[in-house]
């Protein structure tokens, strides 16, 4: 699938809408979320930075999904594809608001979602935790492995005719 998406000139959005959407209809997830965003009235902003060799070349066409899980159920927020660059930004998540982070008599958990990456050519990231702030652009650095050689010999030696 995401080769298909490489290759045919599309949107990251049109190329995994198929894969990630839910059925026609009202979203299972619309309770909980906006649940959710009673709970965290503020907003924060993810910057995710994807590269290789200890951050010293970027990686572009990586998917960066990132989710929220509640309940033990995992529901995909935000799902693009990095630039030139290895960045997907301005992915604006809600937060705890700061008044509430600065009385300390509440006791809610900060507001905490999971991020996976994939690209072929590399091993998979999956559930990254990264704690939003309010006010705040949070910078995630990710480093990917690329696959090691035998399982990348195998996938070249299926594709090949």
């Amino acid at each position: 699938m995401y080769r298909d998406y490489l290759n045919s000139g599309i949107s990251p959005q049109e190329a995994y809408a198929a894969a990630r959407t839910v059925a026609e209809g009202e979203s299972p997830f619309k309770p909980e979320y906006e649940d959710f965003v009673r709970h965290y009235p503020g907003r924060g902003t993810l910057k995710v930075q994807i590269s290789v060799a200890r951050g010293a070349y970027p990686v572009k066409n990586v998917l960066v999904d990132v989710a929220q899980v509640l309940d033990g159920v995992r529901y995909s927020l935000y799902n693009d594809v990095t630039d030139i660059s290895g960045i997907v930004d301005n992915m604006v998540l809600p937060a705890k608001s700061i008044e509430s982070v600065l009385n300390a008599d509440e006791d809610e958990p900060e507001a905490e979602y999971m991020i996976t990456v994939f690209h072929p050519d590399f091993e998979e990231i999956t559930d990254c935790a990264v704690v939003i702030h309010d006010k705040i652009e949070t910078i995630l650095p990710i480093s990917l492995t690329p696959k090691t050689p035998a399982s990348t010999t195998q996938t070249n030696s299926g594709e090949a005719g």
